[in-house]
């Protein structure tokens, strides 16, 4: 049996997250596949304050579970596909890098690059020295790009 095609986008702060959103919705929707969105909880230093970390990390995942919602309703918009939501504990790349092997049908690995001099640290990191340790290529969509020339890009042929 032949697995729908998933793109795999990190939900973050930064503002070209859109971009990533964009490309994966109209990709996905051309190519009749799948969103996932990942956000990760970066761990906290162990401490001996442990109910307080407990008391952090429930409101991190409330913001999570926020942020993804948001994001999920952007893509329903977009594309007519409800993704599927994902909240990881831990150090981002080893995150990405878990869970990029974990689902067999993801297939790529959706990032937008920053319009500065620096392309963004997960760019940076995964498109650089962790580039090796992942088992999908990675579509990095400049930041800079209209919707218009993203949706062109979204919907060439295979």
């Amino acid at each position: 049996m032949k697995h729908r095609s998933k793109f795999l986008v990190v939900v973050d702060d930064t503002p070209e997250l859109q971009v990533a959103i964009r490309f994966a919705s109209k990709r996905a929707q051309n190519t009749k596949g799948g969103i996932i969105l990942l956000k990760i909880i970066e761990h906290l230093d162990p401490q001996h304050w442990q109910s307080v970390e407990e008391m952090i990390l429930q409101e991190a995942h409330e913001e999570a579970q926020k942020k993804l919602q948001k994001w999920s309703k952007i893509v329903h918009e977009l594309s007519g596909i409800t993704p599927e939501l994902s909240i990881k504990e831990g150090v981002a790349s080893q995150k990405i890098i878990e869970i990029l092997g974990e689902d067999d049908a993801l297939r790529f690995l959706v990032l937008a690059a920053s319009s500065g001099d620096q392309p963004g640290p997960l760019v940076s990191l995964l498109a650089g020295q962790k580039s090796g340790q992942l088992p999908v290529p990675i579509v990095v969509i400049p930041q800079n790009l209209s919707d218009e020339a993203i949706d062109d890009l979204a919907s060439r042929a295979e």
